[in-house]
């Protein structure tokens, strides 16, 4: 899914509120990759990239020169009858390879925004599933959040009944009502940060509105255990270091490119001359011209060159090393929700729905106080927002994990031998 080519899909049709219904991450993800401008940018830069490769094949253009001499002089030679005009035409012949190395250093720097194409469609790929995942947990919050209020109101009836009978006193009352009012500011604040969910994912998808649903069968799928003993290791092809190695030898390249325009280029031309003093005869010329590298030996850009390889190199091991911690951190974080998600779901939860329930129960029947009810109400209700953590950051690690291990999906193009002109 990740490396397949953006195809158009049909968008759902939207609901009556006009918004785009989102069901599933493979949905988010064909509407995002059809429509998401970031990537009609990555490819416009590879468009760019593949005009310098044209430029650079092309050889340098021919020049035809005409030369009036001797008009408009003092005695014998005023007016133009001594006019001597001379038709040539020259052509600039490139040296050192010049043609072949700017072709090379073009057909890297394409293979090099080809490859940054795939990792913008990746990085899409991963916000979209990372944005998904966060809209369904802020809307479960939200839920989370209604739940937590209608136990608290529920808490509240039983202890104004309670105190109406005058077997609480009036102090556990307000206690109660703070209890329900910050059940309510709770959800207030769920209802804000999930729509500050819905608007980022909706900007991802390029659409003016997005919906999800809370119960999403996906959002809830763990997946097998991750195996911790297993070493973390990027899979070979892995699209960040190819980028790496394209940068490199593109850098490379470059470099190679300025060495060979350091070489003179020599310009041949022929023409013939007409004289017109002579009676109208005529002579071939020729001509040839070697500039001298006397002072301007591209001294400065083979520097640049050079420092930008050097510098490229440094990247990349940097790049290497970064890459191999975040797979092994990710990894990491995977196996702690992982287990962190499947305990409260099997034991914590179900363990605190058991006590907030009989707490409530004994709390009308007189056999436990207010305090005991609002401490169960609030372990269950933090059961429950944990695992919807947990079961988020499940996904979302998992996204972070499958962008780490994309690969290029097309090889890097071996350029052509560097002897051909």
């Amino acid at each position: 899914m990740a490396q397949a080519a953006p195809a158009p899909v049909a968008a759902p049709a939207p609901d009556v509120n006009g918004a785009l219904v989102i069901t599933s991450p493979t949905q988010a993800v064909d509407i995002a990759l059809a429509r998401a401008p970031v990537l009609r940018s990555a490819e416009a830069g590879r468009q760019a990239a593949q005009g310098d490769r044209v430029t650079a094949g092309l050889r340098p253009n021919p020049d035809f020169a005409i030369d009036a001499e001797n008009i408009g002089g003092s005695r014998s030679y005023s007016g133009i009858q001594s006019l001597e005009t001379t038709y040539s035409l020259s052509q600039r012949i490139e040296t050192g390879g010049k043609r072949q190395a700017r072709i090379d250093a073009a057909g890297r720097a394409v293979a090099l925004t080809g490859l940054d194409v795939e990792a913008v469609r990746l990085d899409l790929v991963r916000e979209v599933t990372r944005a998904l995942a966060a809209a369904v947990a802020s809307t479960r919050a939200i839920d989370i959040a209604r739940e937590r209020v209608r136990l608290a109101d529920e808490v509240l009836r039983a202890t104004r009944a309670r105190v109406e009978a005058g077997r609480e006193a009036f102090v556990q009352q307000r206690r109660a009502e703070v209890a329900r009012e910050t059940a309510a500011v709770f959800l207030e604040r769920s209802q804000r940060e999930a729509g500050v969910a819905a608007r980022a994912l909706a900007v991802l998808l390029a659409s003016p509105a997005v919906e999800v649903a809370a119960r999403a069968a996906w959002f809830d799928d763990l997946g097998p255990r991750p195996d911790p003993s297993r070493a973390a290791a990027l899979p070979p092809g892995q699209l960040d270091r190819q980028r790496l190695d394209a940068l490199i030898d593109q850098r490379r390249a470059e470099l190679d490119l300025q060495r060979r325009n350091a070489i003179p280029d020599v310009s041949i031309g022929a023409g013939v001359r007409h004289y017109r003093e002579a009676g109208g005869d005529a002579a071939f010329v020729l001509g040839l011209r070697v500039p001298l590298p006397v002072f301007d030996r591209n001294q400065g850009n083979i520097l640049r060159a050079g420092a930008e390889l050097n510098r490229a190199e440094a990247e990349a091991e940097r790049g290497r090393l970064y890459l191999d911690a975040a797979l092994s951190d990710s990894e990491r974080r995977l196996d702690q929700a992982w287990r962190a998600a499947d305990s409260l779901r099997r034991v914590v939860l179900p363990a605190a729905g058991e006590a907030a329930a009989s707490a409530r129960e004994g709390y009308a029947g007189g056999k436990f106080s207010l305090l005991e009810v609002l401490d169960a109400q609030r372990a269950l209700s933090d059961a429950r927002e944990q695992l919807n953590a947990a079961l988020l950051e499940v996904q979302q690690v998992r996204a972070d994990i499958a962008r780490l291990r994309g690969r290029a999906a097309t090889p890097i193009p071996a350029p052509a031998p560097a002897g051909r002109q």
